[in-house]
C-alpha cells in the first residue's frame, strides 16, 4: 500500500485542511517544489478564511472539497498540506477514502497533519511527516528540504545522530508511527488512535505547558501505548511552558520536557533516542510514517533506517 514515488513533471496538490494561510507565506517552498520539476496545483479554497474561535482555511465543507479533490484526482501524485494549526481532525470521518485506498499517494505535513498520519498508518498506508508549505519563523537547514526531496523521489533514507545522555541503548525494528504529541493525545480512544503491534513511536511538540506534557505522557502510559511499543524516538520540544519562566523557551530541545519524558520511560526496557531532528524547528527531517524502520541506539550515536 506504499504510494508511488514521484517523478519530474508530476503534479502536487497544495491544500489547507487546517489553519488559514496567505499566499506570500507559501512562496519560498513553492519555488522549492518547482525546482524539483514538480507542478503545484492549488485547492480552490486554499486562501479562504473562516473564523469560529480560530481562523480556519475555510469552512469544513470548503476544506473537505479541496482535500477530497486532491486524494481522488488521478493526475495528483502527492498532497502537500499548506500548514498545520487545527482542523484536520474535522475532515477525517467526512472524507471518502475509497479511491485513495485503491491508489494511495503521499500526504505531506506535520503538526496538525499528524491526524492524517495516525489515521492512514492504521491502514498500513505510509505518509510523510515533513515540513508544510508554510514555513515557521525559523531558518531552515538544508536537510529540511533535501530530505523531503530524498523521500519523495524514492532514495534510501538513513539518519545518524549524536548520542544524548538520556538515550536508552538497544536495537529494535517496527513500524514508525506518531507525530505531534498533542494530536496523538487528542485522538486517544478514537478510530484514529495509534493501533497495532511492533510499533516505534515518534513524538514532538511545542507551545505546551510542562504539566500538560506530563498529562499527555500519562495518557500514553495508562492507555497501554507505552508498554506496547518497541522503541521511542523523541524529537524537538520547543517554546514549552511560559517564556518568562523557561530560560530554554527558544531551545530546540527543551531539557525540562526531556526530563519529564525520561521519567516516564525509565521502567521500560526498549531503545529510546532523544534529540532527533524533527518537529517545529529549522532542522525538520522527513520521516516516512507507517513505514518499517530499524532503530539502533548505541553508546556514541543512534541511527534510524527506513526499510
Amino acid at each position: 500500500m506504499k504510494p508511488d514515488f514521484l517523478q519530474a513533471g508530476d503534479k502536487v496538490a497544495i491544500v489547507a485542511p487546517s489553519g488559514r494561510v496567505f499566499k506570500e507565506e507559501l512562496q519560498e517552498n513553492l519555488e522549492f517544489l518547482k525546482s524539483m520539476e514538480l507542478t503545484p496545483v492549488f485547492g480552490n479554497h486554499l486562501f479562504e478564511d473562516y473564523y469560529s474561535g480560530y481562523h480556519y482555511a475555510g469552512r469544513i465543507e470548503q476544506r473537505l472539497r479541496d482535500f477530497q479533490f486532491a486524494i481522488d484526482n488521478e493526475e495528483i501524485k502527492a498532497v502537500w498540506c499548506a500548514r498545520g494549526g487545527y482542523g484536520a481532525v474535522q475532515l477525517l470521518d467526512k472524507l471518502n477514502w475509497d479511491t485513495f485506498l485503491q491508489k494511495p499517494k503521499w500526504i505531506i505535513g506535520y503538526s496538525d497533519i499528524t491526524a492524517f498520519h495516525n489515521h492512514l498508518n492504521n491502514w498500513d498506508i505510509p505518509t510523510l511527516h515533513a515540513v508544510t508549505v508554510k514555513k515557521l519563523n525559523v531558518i531552515y537547514q538544508n536537510e529540511t528540504l533535501e530530505t523531503l526531496k530524498t523521500v519523495l523521489f524514492g532514495e534510501k533514507v538513513k539518519y545518524q545522530i549524536q548520542s544524548h545522555p538520556f538515550n536508552k541503548i538497544g536495537t529494535s525494528r517496527g513500524k514508525l508511527v506518531g507525530g505531534n504529541l498533542s494530536i496523538i493525545y487528542s485522538l486517544s480512544g478514537s478510530l484514529s488512535a495509534i493501533k497495532g503491534e511492533n510499533l516505534i513511536l515518534f513524538i514532538e511538540d511545542w507551545n505546551e505547558n510542562w504539566y500538560h506534557l506530563d498529562r499527555m505522557m500519562m495518557n500514553l502510559k495508562r492507555s497501554g501505548l507505552l508498554s506496547s511499543i518497541k522503541g521511542l524516538v523523541v524529537g524537538s520540544f520547543t517554546r514549552m511552558d511560559i517564556e518568562d519562566e523557561n530560560p530554554e523557551f527558544l531551545s530546540d530541545y527543551d531539557s525540562t520536557s526531556y526530563e519529564i519524558i525520561r521519567q516516564f520511560m525509565e521502567n521500560y526496557t526498549i531503545p529510546v533516542c532523544y534529540q532527533f531532528p524533527a518537529g517545529h524547528i529549522g532542522d525538520n527531517r522527513a520521516l516516512m510514517m507507517g513505514n518499517e524502520v530499524k532503530l539502533n541506539v548505541y553508546e556514541n550515536n543512534a541511527n534510524l533506517e527506513f526499510i
